[in-house]
C-alpha cells in the first residue's frame, strides 16, 4: 500500500514538469508544485481576525473572534487535510496544510491575553478550552490520517503548547495582582520554558529516521516531522515578544530583544550536538560546536543591557545581558564537553577568558568577594588539567602560561599593586617561555626562546637604565642573576646562543658596576696596575687553555655518553 501511494506521488510529482516545459512558466510550475496557497490563506484569515477583534465589542467579544475564528479555521484546514491525504492522496500538499493546522494552533492561543488580565476566570474557560482543541485536532487528524507520531515527538509537541497556554494565564495574574517582578521576568521565563520543550527532542533526535519508521507516509527524516518544530521555534521567537507587550510593565516594547532568542538557540544547538552523537554525525557536532558563539550575538543590544523591563535587576542579578549569554555559551560548551562532543572542551576555557576580559560580574557577586580574575584562575586550572591529557601538546601548556600570566597581572591590578602584578607575570611568562623552550624541540619551542631572550635582554635594558637613575646596589643585581640564568640555561639545552646572551647581561653587568664604582669613589682605593696585571693574567690563562681544546672536550661530555650508534651530543647554534 506504501510503495503504491509512494508511485502515486512519483507521477503527481512528474506531471508538473510536463505540463509546463518553457521557462515561461516557472512561475505557474512553482506554484503548482509547491502550493503556498494554503500558507497564504492562514495568515489572510489571522490577520483578519485579528482586524475583526479590534474593530469594537467588550473585551469577552474580541477574545472570542480572534481565539473562536483562528479555532473555527483550524478545524476547517483538519478537515481539509484528512480529504486531501485520505481521498485526493496527495501527500505533498498535505505536508504543507498540517504546518498550516500547527501554525493556527499556535495562532489560537494568542487570541485572549488581555482577557487573563481583566478576567481571570473567563480566561480561565479559554484555557480550558484551548487544551482541550489542540489535542482533540492533533490526535484526530493523525488517527484519521492514518500518521503515526513516536512518544518523544508527541511529549515535546504538547509540552510546547502547554507553555504556549499556560503561560499567558499565570503571566495575568502576575499583572493583576501587580507582581511586577515576574510580569517583568515573563518573556524571559517564557523563552526558557520554550526551550526546555525543544530538549525534549533530543531522545527522538539521537535515534535519526529511526524514529519515524513505518510512520505512514511518504515523507523521510528529518523533514518529517522536524519540519513542523521548526515552525513551533521560529514562532515561539515571536511569541515572547508578544509575552513582553502584553504582560510587561516597562521597557521600551517596540523593540524586538534578541535576548529573548537566547534560551530558544541555546536548547537548538544542544538539540544538533546530542542528534550528532546518537548519528555518528561529525558534522552536526561540530556545526553544534562552531555555532555556539553565535548566542553571543543575542546579547551585543546596548552594549550588554536590554530593552527588556529587567534592565533595572539585570545589573545585580546576572551583570549584564552579554554576561548571561556568556554563561549560556558556558553551559552548551560544558554539556557538550560532558557528553562527549570532540573538542566542545576547548570552549570553555576560552569563553571564561572572554567573559572575564569583557563582561561585568553580577553586583551581588562582587560585594562577596568576587572578582574577573577568579574566571582566568579557572581556565588556567580547565587548560592545565587538558594539558596533562595532551603532553606532547606544546600549544596547551604555552595555553596555561598565556592564561596564568594574564591571571597574575589581573590579580595585581584588582589588588592595587599593578606594577608587582606585571612584574611577577613577567617573571612567570619568562619562566614558562624558559621550561616549554627545553622540553620542546618544536618550532613554537624554538619561538619561545627566541621570545625568552629577548625579554630577559629587554629586561636587563630597563634594570640597567633604571640604575643609571637610582643607583640601588639590590636593583642592579637583577642583571646578575639573569646572566647567570642565561648562562644554566645555555648549558642546560646546549645552545651557543644562550651563552653569548649570558655574556651580554655579563658585560652590561661589569659596566654598570664599574660606572657605579667610578661615580661613588670606590674605585679610588683600588690599585689599578695590580688589579689590571692579575686580570690580563686570567684572561691568558684562559686563552691558552682554549688552545688545548679542553673547553671543547668538557663541553662534549656534559652530554653524557651518548646511545651506540649515534654522535656525542655538542652545543647548537643558535638559541
Amino acid at each position: 500500500m506504501e510503495g503504491q501511494e509512494q508511485g502515486e506521488l512519483s507521477t503527481k510529482l512528474a506531471s508538473p514538469a510536463d505540463a509546463f516545459p518553457t521557462q515561461e512558466n516557472s512561475i505557474t510550475r512553482f506554484l503548482y508544485n509547491q502550493n503556498p496557497f494554503y500558507l497564504i490563506s492562514c495568515l489572510l484569515v489571522i490577520y483578519g481576525c485579528q482586524s475583526l477583534a479590534v474593530s469594537g465589542g467588550g473585551l469577552v467579544q474580541k477574545s472570542i473572534a480572534m481565539t473562536g475564528g483562528i479555532a473555527s479555521y483550524t478545524l476547517l484546514m483538519a478537515v481539509v487535510c484528512v480529504a486531501v491525504v485520505r481521498i485526493a492522496k496527495v501527500w505533498d500538499d498535505a505536508r504543507s496544510i498540517f504546518i498550516v493546522v500547527v501554525l493556527s494552533l499556535v495562532a489560537a492561543t494568542t487570541g485572549f491575553d488581555e482577557l487573563c488580565i481583566a478576567d481571570q476566570s473567563t480566561a480561565g474557560l479559554f484555557t480550558i478550552a484551548m487544551l482541550v482543541l489542540v489535542p482533540a485536532v492533533i490526535e484526530s487528524v493523525l488517527w484519521l490520517c492514518r500518521i503515526r507520531l513516536s512518544f518523544w515527538y508527541r511529549v515535546a509537541l504538547y509540552a510546547h503548547f502547554l507553555v504556549l497556554i499556560g503561560f499567558p494565564l499565570l503571566l495575568g495574574r502576575a499583572v493583576a495582582t501587580r507582581n511586577d517582578p515576574l510580569a517583568n521576568w515573563g518573556s524571559v521565563l517564557f523563552s526558557v520554558a520554550m526551550g526546555a520543550s525543544i530538549l525534549l527532542l533530543i531522545p527522538a533526535m539521537r535515534r535519526g529516521p529511526e524514529s519515524i519508521k513505518g510512520n505512514g507516509t511518504p515523507w523521510s527524516w528529518p523533514l518529517y516531522p522536524i519540519s513542523a518544530f521548526v515552525v513551533l521555534v521560529v514562532l515561539a521567537g515571536i511569541r515572547s515578544h508578544a509575552m513582553w507587550i502584553s504582560f510587561g510593565f516597562y521597557g521600551t516594547a517596540g523593540k524586538f530583544e534578541p535576548f529573548l532568542l537566547l534560551p530558544l538557540l541555546a536548547a537548538v544547538l544542544l538539540t544538533v550536538a546530542e542528534t550528532g552523537l546518537g548519528r555518528g554525525n561529525q558534522t552536526l557536532q561540530r556545526f553544534a560546536i562552531v555555532g555556539t558563539p553565535g548566542l553571543l550575538l543575542c546579547a551585543l543590544t546596548r552594549g550588554g543591557r536590554t530593552f527588556l523591563p529587567i534592565q533595572s535587576d539585570l545589573p545585580f542579578l546576572f551583570g549584564s545581558s552579554l554576561t548571561v549569554a556568556m554563561a549560556m555559551v558556558f553551559g552548551v560548551y560544558l554539556w557538550m564537553t560532558i557528553r562527549g562532543v570532540k573538542y566542545a572542551s576547548f570552549g570553555l576555557p576560552t569563553t571564561l577568558v572572554l567573559a572575564g576580559f569583557l563582561t561585568p560580574l553580577p553586583e551581588f557577586a562582587t560585594a562577596a568577594g568576587a572578582q574577573s580574575w577568579m574566571l582566568l584562575a579557572l581556565a588556567s586550572v580547565i587548560l592545565l588539567v587538558m594539558a596533562c591529557r595532551r603532553m606532547h601538546a606544546d600549544w596547551m601548556w604555552t595555553a596555561v602560561a598565556g592564561v596564568t600570566t594574564s591571571t597574575i597581572a589581573m590579580v595585581g591590578h584588582a589588588y592595587g599593586d599593578e606594577t608587582g602584578g606585571l612584574i611577577a607575570a613577567a617573571a612567570f611568562a619568562v619562566t614558562a617561555m624558559l621550561i616549554i623552550g627545553a622540553v620542546f624541540s618544536t618550532d613554537l619551542a624554538v619561538l619561545l626562546r627566541y621570545l625568552a631572550a629577548f625579554t630577559m635582554s629587554f629586561a636587563v635594558l630597563m634594570v640597567a637604565f633604571r640604575s643609571l637613575q637610582f643607583p640601588r646596589s639590590a636593583i642592579l643585581y637583577v642583571i646578575a642573576a639573569l646572566a647567570i640564568v642565561s648562562l644554566v640555561y645555555g648549558m642546560l639545552i646546549r645552545r651557543r646562543g644562550w651563552l653569548a646572551v649570558a655574556a651580554v647581561h655579563a658585560i652590561l653587568f661589569v659596566s654598570v658596576f664599574s660606572y657605579h664604582g667610578h661615580r661613588s669613589g670606590q674605585f679610588r682605593r683600588i690599585n689599578w696596575p695590580i688589579a689590571s696585571g692579575l686580570m690580563c693574567l686570567g684572561v691568558g690563562v684562559a686563552i691558552t687553555t682554549g688552545k688545548t681544546g679542553v673547553y671543547r672536550r668538557w663541553i662534549d661530555r656534559r652530554g653524557g655518553d651518548p646511545p651506540p650508534g649515534k654522535p656525542r651530543r655538542a652545543f647548537q647554534p643558535g638559541l
